[in-house]
């Protein structure tokens, strides 16, 4: 039997379905749509993007700074820009306690003005004081040592002075002893006297020839005495200075537990807070401290264009970002070398500083009230 070829189109009779040949879905495919709603997203970003910009450009020529920027400036005169930053003579003080300590109180508040010695913030001082109470202790203790040698050494001097009286005496004995023996050497040469009694008189002379003698040897051991009794009054005595120095050093740390202003100032930010644990190597200072000193700008001038920076240069100080014009100044001093960026600290995003650059300092003559400390800026020099 032969199979029978079918035309899926042709063959089947009106009014019947070819259950072999797939019915097409009245639903679009999937993929049709997917290229056109990507081309949608792209054409609607370009476009936000696109009046996004103009009215950026818009809002920047309407700016008044700017068009006042531009009006002071002669149309042919060219200005390059350099980074900087605004700063204050001296640079902004990190401080931060001697000693660890916990934070008992903060007297200051940010931003607020206060004068030099003004108590800053206070740390818990229990310990110190018992540092302290204990060297007082430790100086009552050398103190009375030092008074015991120097009241055995007055006692010693005493007896060294008595000693020799007791010298003299001996010897004035040796002296009547010699005259009696003299005198009965005459009394024997003239048969008025005994040898027995002339005899008797020489013993009496050596006799008191020793009792000198041994009292010379006790003023030789009272001499040495003296110079011990001097040893241990000077070791004594740098004994209380030590114990003196420790007694500083105890009341020095309780004054060290109140941080105060160094100068007159302002509090830019506190970093701790009460009953906060400060340890003994900070990653931050406790307080980052402007004292009342002018303002400057720092600009980082690179190598390439150090040559056309010259001291007395009249530049323009704008904004990094605005490009609001906020000072004018005038440049006081150039760097002697070629430095690696500052670094402002961690309230500042640190720049690489693979690149060196030249610092020169700007001396503001007309500033605005927006100019801030650490503020970045672009300066405008003349070509």
């Amino acid at each position: 039997m032969k199979a029978e070829i079918l035309d899926p189109i042709s063959s089947e009779p009106a009014g019947e379905v070819n259950y072999r040949t797939p019915i097409p879905s009245s639903a679009p495919p999937r993929r049709r749509w997917r290229v056109p709603l990507a081309l949608s997203l792209g054409v609607l970003v370009l476009a936000a993007s696109f009046v996004i910009a103009v009215l950026s450009l818009h809002s920047r020529a309407d700016h008044p700074s700017a068009s006042a920027t531009a009006v002071s400036l002669p149309a042919d005169e060219k200005r390059w820009n350099s980074i900087a930053y605004v700063d204050i003579e001296g640079g902004v003080t990190p401080l931060y306690p001697l000693q660890p300590g916990r934070v008992e109180s903060i007297k200051v508040k940010e931003n607020e003005f206060v004068k030099a010695g003004t108590e800053l913030f206070r740390l818990d001082d229990t310990v110190p004081q018992l540092k302290v109470r204990q060297a007082r202790a430790g100086v009552e203790a050398a103190q009375g040592q030092w008074q015991t040698a120097q009241a055995e050494a007055e006692a010693l001097d005493k007896k060294i002075a008595a000693q020799r009286e007791a010298i003299k005496a001996a010897e004035i004995e040796v002296e009547r002893a010699q005259a009696l023996y003299d005198e009965k050497n005459r009394l024997r040469d003239e048969s008025l006297g005994s040898k027995f009694e002339a005899d008797d008189a020489k013993r009496l002379i050596q006799k008191a020839q020793q009792a000198v003698r041994g009292e010379q040897a006790q003023l030789a051991a009272l001499e040495v005495l003296k110079n011990k009794t001097a040893g241990a009054i000077a070791l004594a005595q740098a004994n209380l200075k030590d114990k003196q120095a420790l007694l500083a050093e105890a009341e020095n740390a309780v004054h060290e537990c109140i941080v105060r202003a160094p100068v007159d100032g302002t509090p830019l930010r506190i970093l701790i807070t009460k009953g906060e644990i400060l340890g003994a190597n900070p990653h931050q200072p406790a307080i980052w401290f402007a004292a009342d000193r002018p303002r400057l700008v720092r600009a980082e001038v690179e190598q390439e264009f150090a040559s056309r920076v010259q001291v007395g240069q009249k530049v323009i100080i704008q904004d990094n970002i605005t490009g609001e014009e906020v000072a004018r100044g005038q440049v006081a001093s150039l760097a002697l070398w070629y430095a690696p960026r500052r670094n402002l600290g961690i309230e500042i995003a640190p720049l690489s500083n693979d690149n060196r650059t030249l610092e020169c300092i700007i001396h503001l003559e007309h500033t605005s009230p927006n100019l801030r400390i650490w503020q970045r800026v672009r300066v405008q020099f003349p070509d």
